[in-house]
């Protein structure tokens, strides 16, 4: 039986925390471990303080340089991905751009053999990207498909921590999911024997790891998967709270990780939930390269929030 077939279910109860990278972003230099250098610092600056147009136009330049960069496929990916979490969900343009990004960098990337620990990574970043997508659509089959497919790209990252710091965020990741998919779902307890072990305190020790990186990637995902965790998850609000915080702090500009504030202070504390509130409505007003559509987007989510 394939592991798609398994987590079928616990992948509708975690369908926005079982992804293996987030990519939620950062306004900090970037660092990257998926693009280096200045432009893609630059690029993902954009991308996190929703200058999305900005954004796109270092990405289209630099793949119109390197068409044949499994990496600037996946940048641009990730602008279209940006585009459809700014209100564009059922945009054809968007998704469509999005699903060809994919299958490039996919294309590309297979061509490597995945020899070094940073196609590896990369590869196990696509179809963790590509089961983002599905999840957001409810396609909750294709969405395990796709993790059944790096199923053994992850398992082959283990024991490689040491030696290429990205694998603690996809591995701590996986150990404390496939911990919870294990306690959840007893039904699936004898197929989940096929695969690595979850571990929930090896999981969130190397999430937790992460925060003190240099990398301002590996920081920030770390960052927003604990948060997720802790908020949806275990409902420790208070552990919730201060990775929340630490976000806003770093990123005060993003609208997500202000939207997942208010939503935790609503579990807390309802007076500081109402300066939050105005907080968050305030960046929307004030963001200008958003559109009138993104504006209502996002002034929904923090309704739906209530």
């Amino acid at each position: 039986m394939h592991l798609c077939h398994l987590i079928v279910f616990p992948l509708k109860r975690l369908k926005f925390y079982i992804l293996i990278i987030s990519f939620s972003g950062s306004s900090a230099a970037l660092q990257s471990q998926i693009v280096e250098g200045k432009e893609a610092a630059l690029a993902f600056g954009y991308l996190y303080d929703f200058e999305l147009v900005l954004a796109d136009s270092i990405v289209q330049k630099e793949l119109q340089s390197n068409p044949a960069s499994a990496k600037w496929n996946l940048m641009s990916a990730y602008v279209a991905w940006s585009q459809i979490l700014a209100g564009k969900l059922e945009d054809d343009y968007w998704n469509d751009r999005f699903n060809k990004d994919i299958r490039k960098a996919k294309e590309i990337l297979k061509e490597t053999k995945l020899e070094t620990n940073e196609d590896l990574f990369a590869y196990i970043i696509v179809h963790a990207f590509k089961t983002r997508h599905e999840l957001l659509n409810d396609n909750y089959l294709n969405a395990a498909n796709d993790l059944n497919t790096c199923i053994d790209q992850i398992s082959d990252s283990f024991g490689r921590e040491n030696e290429y710091e990205p694998f603690h965020l996809t591995a701590g990741l996986y150990y404390y999911f496939m911990w919870l998919a294990y306690e959840d779902y007893f039904w699936i307890r004898p197929y989940l024997m096929l695969y690595p072990e979850g571990d929930k305190e090896k999981g969130l020790a190397y999430l937790t790891e992460m925060t003190k990186s240099s990398d301002a990637f590996l920081r920030n995902e770390s960052l927003y998967f604990l948060m997720r965790i802790y908020y949806d998850l275990e409902k420790d609000y208070r552990l919730a709270k201060k990775y929340a915080d630490i976000l806003v702090s770093d990123n005060p500009n993003n609208l997500i990780y202000r939207l997942f504030q208010y939503r935790i202070a609503l579990e807390i504390d309802e007076a500081h939930s109402t300066e939050l509130r105005t907080e968050y409505l305030n960046q929307v007003n004030a963001t200008k390269s958003l559109t009138g559509q993104e504006k209502d987007h996002f002034i929904r989510e923090l309704d739906a929030a209530d």
